[in-house]
């Protein structure tokens, strides 16, 4: 339920009143990097959620369309960048585990152009993997990080391993054409 004093600051916000944005800042910004931090468990990488937040608001503010109070709104923002981050976690973790299991490290690093650093390509592959369908990157992701077989795959998904077989191909052909100035042999 939005009250007279979130009305009053929803108005503000959206007519970009920096000390309505202040307020709000110093209001909620501890509650909400604590809020994140239970979700990250690291504080520092909280507080960027929180500030990215904040700059979303400050950025976007004048378009949004509040339905519930703004608190509400906020850790519902917050509560979504936090559960992201952890995804985008998790597959980067999948992505150095698979890299090292198939002794995979040095090859990468051997096979990329002159100026990449490790960090930044596998920025790339995780911005790349992030841009697929998401069905086609969950199967992707199993097959090319949890080293399932397509069969494996289709069970547990309840469909055809030649749609396993389809979606990881698909994968492979966007992520080939958005990675296409990267050398690499995680795709061999």
């Amino acid at each position: 339920m939005i009250t007279k004093n979130d009305e009053i600051r929803i108005t503000k916000l959206t007519q970009g009143d920096a000390r309505a944005f202040e307020a709000l800042f110093k209001l909620y910004y501890t509650r909400l990097t604590l809020f994140c931090n239970r979700f990250v468990n690291d504080l520092s990488i909280s507080e960027e959620i929180v500030a990215d937040v904040f700059a979303l608001l400050w950025e976007k503010g004048h378009e949004v369309t509040f339905s519930t109070s703004v608190g509400s709104y906020l850790f519902k923002m917050v509560q979504n960048r936090s559960l992201n981050y952890l995804k985008h976690q998790k597959i980067e973790n999948l992505y150095a585990a698979y890299l090292e299991k198939n002794n995979l490290f040095d090859e990468v690093r051997n096979t990329v152009e002159s100026g990449y650093e490790e960090k930044e390509l596998t920025h790339q592959i995780n911005a790349a993997i992030d841009t697929l369908p998401e069905k086609c990157r969950e199967i992707f992701v199993m097959s090319r990080f949890s080293d399932m077989k397509y069969k494996e795959i289709a069970s547990k998904l309840n469909i055809s391993p030649k749609t396993v077989e389809r979606q990881v191909g698909i994968a492979l052909e966007k992520l080939r054409q958005t990675l296409k100035h990267v050398t690499y042999l995680f795709f061999l």
